[in-house]
Order: structure tokens, then C-alpha cells, then sequence
């Protein structure tokens, strides 16, 4: 009974499942060799003798790797106290690909990488060679441009609020990734922040963010707010128009969020 009991609370996470899972085979093995180890030939009693010396090795390799590239994922929700222990900073090559990403969007580029190494090519080539070139130096001006764009909005949004702002957040165990998180108690309080240098934005670019709100909205139990942040390059009679479409699809969407359009301008000012 009390091991039933002990087996309950086991599995009430990942990590208990594996443990009781390594308990159950260790012992039923160990419990074979002593019963019937007198009535076993030599021959039949090294395959057991060799299972019970290896196994704890094999059960250490595979936690070592379990612990080292998915710790993340080896717990159950009630195992943390709060909801914020789920969040993490980004490591730096997924700021790099997140940046990368959000460069390519607001160029509308195609999805090929941007070829930074230049290969040796005949002189045929050379005005191939100039526009390859130009492409990638406005997407390395741009690319900074953008997180000086960045910094600068989550600096005058934490200001507003009055409160700190950690960047380049992610929810452990999902997608969901966000340019902010801001320190207020309730609701857990994210920021996004989106570049259009035209009026003829791709519908992509809001709509990933939106899946990744759909998923903190899910995760938090509806405790989750985002605050979205758009700075537009062009004229503000260009704006009207995507102003409502992208508002339309933000009303359309469960969760809680917050549209903001903020001119380049005021941005760079600030």
C-alpha cells in the first residue's frame, strides 16, 4: 500500500515517471538474481549480473543528457511555485536568429539566408556582384537599425509603466518568444515590437506574433497580456489603412492585446 502511495505521487511529473520507471526494472532484476540465482547455470546468470552492473551507468549517461539538453521539459507546472519560472532569456543564437528573422520580414525578403561570404567570381559578374553586395550591406544597416529600435522602445514603454523590462524572453517547454517582459505582478505583461518601413506589410509578420500570444494566453490561463508596438516608416496618411487591417486581426484573436502604431520618428527622437 505504501509503495502505491509512494507510485501516485511518483508519477505526477516527468521526473517521477522516469525514476519509478528505473526502480521497477532494477528491482524486479535484482530480486530475480536472488531468488533464483541457485537454480540458474553460470551462462544464465552473467546476462543478469551484467544488466544490473551496466544499468546505473546507462541510467547516469542518460540523465546527464536528459538534465543538459531538456531540463525544461522533466517537470510538471505544480512543480514550480510561480508561472514565472517558466521563463527564460534567450541564448544568444536565438536572439540572432529571432533578429535575423524580424530583418528579413520587415525587408520582405525571401526566405533564402543573406550570404554573407562573398565567393571569387569572374568580372562577367560584377554588377551580380555590386547588387548581392548592396543587398547585404542594407540588410546589416538595417539589421542594427532595428535593435536600436528595439532598445529604444522597451526603454520608453518600462518608463511609461514605471517598472523594469527583462529582453528577449521565452516561455520554457513552448515557441513562444518575445522581444520583452515587463515586471508587473498581474497579468504577466509582454511587449513585441514590429518594424514596417511600407504601408504593404506581409500579414505574416502579425501573425506569428498573434500563434505566439495564443500561446502564452494558454499557458498563463489567461493571465498573459501583449503589448504590441509598431513603428512605421511612412507618411501618416499611409497609416489608416493598415491600421485597420491589422487591428481587425488583433480583435479576432483570443488573448489580451494592446496595438500600438509609433512613427520612426518619434522613436529615433526619443
Amino acid at each position: 500500500m505504501d509503495f502505491l502511495k509512494g507510485a501516485k505521487e511518483f508519477a505526477r511529473n516527468p521526473l517521477g515517471i522516469i525514476a519509478l520507471f528505473i526502480s521497477l526494472i532494477y528491482g524486479f532484476a535484482s530480486l530475480l538474481l536472488n531468488s533464483a540465482a541457485e537454480k540458474l547455470t553460470a551462462a544464465e546468470r552473467w546476462p543478469l549480473i551484467i544488466f544490473i552492473v551496466i544499468f546505473p551507468i546507462m541510467v547516469l549517461v542518460s540523465f546527464y543528457w536528459l538534465v543538459k539538453s531538456h531540463h525544461g521539459k522533466l517537470y510538471a507546472p505544480g512543480d514550480f511555485k510561480d508561472d514565472k519560472s517558466f521563463l527564460r532569456t534567450l541564448s544568444p543564437e536565438e536572439q540572432e536568429k529571432k533578429l535575423d528573422k524580424e530583418v528579413k520580414e520587415s525587408l520582405v525578403e525571401d526566405d533564402k539566408e543573406v550570404e554573407i561570404k562573398c565567393e571569387s567570381v569572374s568580372s562577367s559578374q560584377s554588377s551580380a556582384v555590386k547588387g548581392r553586395d548592396s543587398k547585404i550591406e542594407e540588410h546589416r544597416r538595417f539589421r542594427e537599425e532595428l535593435s536600436t529600435i528595439e532598445s529604444a522602445v522597451i526603454q520608453m514603454i518600462s518608463s511609461e509603466f514605471k517598472v523594469n523590462a527583462s529582453p528577449n524572453i521565452g516561455i520554457d517547454g513552448t515557441d513562444a518568444q518575445f522581444d520583452a517582459m515587463l515586471h508587473t505582478v498581474e497579468p504577466f505583461t509582454f511587449l513585441e515590437i514590429k518594424v514596417l518601413r511600407s504601408s504593404f506589410p506581409s500579414s505574416m509578420i502579425l501573425d506569428r506574433v498573434l500563434y505566439h500570444a495564443v500561446i502564452a494566453d494558454k499557458f498563463f490561463e489567461s493571465k498573459f497580456k501583449l503589448i504590441i508596438v509598431v513603428v512605421y516608416y511612412f507618411e501618416d496618411s499611409q497609416l489608416d489603412r493598415v491600421e485597420r487591417m491589422w487591428r481587425r486581426k488583433v480583435d479576432n484573436c483570443p488573448a489580451d492585446i494592446e496595438l500600438r502604431f509609433i512613427p520612426k520618428s518619434k522613436v529615433v527622437n526619443a
